[in-house]
C-alpha cells in the first residue's frame, strides 16, 4: 500500500477520465479520497461507488474549483471525514477551441479561472493543512499543449503553461515546509467518452494512434500510475518537475510524421488511409 495513511483531494474526478482513474488508484493503494467535479454528478458518484466496491474510502463534493468556497468545503470535508489533508491532485480544466483573439473576455476569464485559478486555490487551501501534518504532495495534471500546440488551443495552452510555472513556484516556495509539487503532461488520453467518439470515425482514430511512436494513445490508468508515483514516498526527492507522459509524441519532429521518406525509416504504414 503505497499511500497508506494518506488523504487525497482529487478535483475533476467524474468517472471515465484521468481524475477518476487517479482517485481509484490512490484508494486501491490505501488513500482515503475526496473527489470533486462541477458537472455530471452521476459520474462523480460512479467514481465513489467503484472505489467503495473495491474496498476503498471515498466521499464526493460537487462544486466549481474556480470558487474558493468549493475548496473550503473540500478541505472541511476531508478534515471532518478523514482528519487531515496530505495530497492534492488537480485534474479539472475548462476551455474553448478557437483562434486566440476570438475568445470573448468571459470565455478567456472562465478558462483561466478553472484551469489555472483552480489549482492555485487548491494549493492555497490545502498547503496549510499539509504543513500542519508535516508535509504533503501536490500533483497537477498539465498537458503537452503547454509546450506544443494545436489549432485553437490558445486558451488551454496558456492556462496549462501557467500551471507548469505555478508548479515550479510552489515547489520552490514550500519545499522547506515539506511540500512537494509536480505536474504531469499527458499526450492524447482516451477515456470512455473519447472512445465512443473515436469509434464513429475510424480515420480519425487511426490518425490519433499513428501520431505516437508507441503506436497508440494513452489510457487514464497510465496517467494515474504516474500520479501515484509522484504522490507517494517513492518520489520523496522529486519536486518541481513536469513529467511528460505522451507515448513519445513530443520527441519527434513534425517531419517524422508527414514526410514519407522519414516515415519509412520507422513505420511501414501510412499516416491516414487513402480512399480507394
Amino acid at each position: 500500500m503505497q499511500l497508506e495513511g494518506k488523504v487525497a483531494i482529487v478535483a475533476g474526478a467524474a468517472w471515465g477520465g484521468i481524475g477518476a482513474a487517479t482517485a481509484y488508484r490512490f484508494a486501491c493503494e490505501g488513500a482515503k479520497v475526496v473527489v470533486n467535479t462541477r458537472r455530471r454528478a452521476e459520474k462523480l458518484e460512479e467514481t465513489v461507488t467503484r472505489i467503495r466496491d473495491a474496498g476503498g474510502e471515498a466521499v464526493s463534493v460537487m462544486g466549481d474549483v474556480a470558487d474558493k468556497d468549493t475548496w473550503q468545503t473540500l478541505v472541511d470535508t476531508a478534515l471532518d471525514r478523514f482528519g487531515k489533508v496530505t495530497t492534492l491532485v488537480h485534474n479539472a480544466s475548462h476551455s474553448y477551441t478557437k483562434p486566440a483573439i476570438e475568445f470573448t473576455q468571459e470565455e478567456w476569464n472562465e478558462g483561466l479561472a478553472v484551469t489555472l485559478g483552480g489549482p492555485w486555490l487548491g494549493a492555497k487551501y490545502c498547503i496549510p493543512e499539509m504543513i500542519r501534518v508535516g508535509g504533503g504532495a501536490i500533483v497537477f495534471i498539465s498537458t503537452v499543449n503547454a509546450t506544443i500546440t494545436n489549432p485553437g488551443f490558445g486558451l488551454y495552452g496558456a492556462a496549462k503553461g501557467g500551471l507548469n510555472a505555478l508548479t515550479r513556484s510552489i515547489a520552490l516556495d514550500y519545499g522547506r515546509s515539506g511540500i512537494r509539487a509536480n505536474a504531469i503532461a499527458p499526450g492524447q488520453i482516451v477515456g470512455e467518452r473519447e472512445e465512443v467518439k473515436l469509434a464513429t470515425d475510424p480515420v480519425e482514430e487511426q490518425a490519433c494512434r499513428d501520431c505516437y511512436p508507441l503506436g497508440r494513445y494513452g489510457k487514464p490508468e497510465e496517467i494515474a500510475n504516474a500520479a501515484l508515483f509522484l504522490a507517494s514516498d517513492e518520489a520523496s526527492f522529486v519536486t518541481g518537475i513536469v513529467l511528460t507522459a505522451d507515448g513519445g509524441l513530443t520527441l519527434q519532429s513534425p517531419e517524422a510524421l508527414v514526410r514519407p521518406s522519414f516515415r519509412l525509416r520507422w513505420r511501414d504504414d501510412i499516416l491516414v488511409p487513402q480512399s480507394p
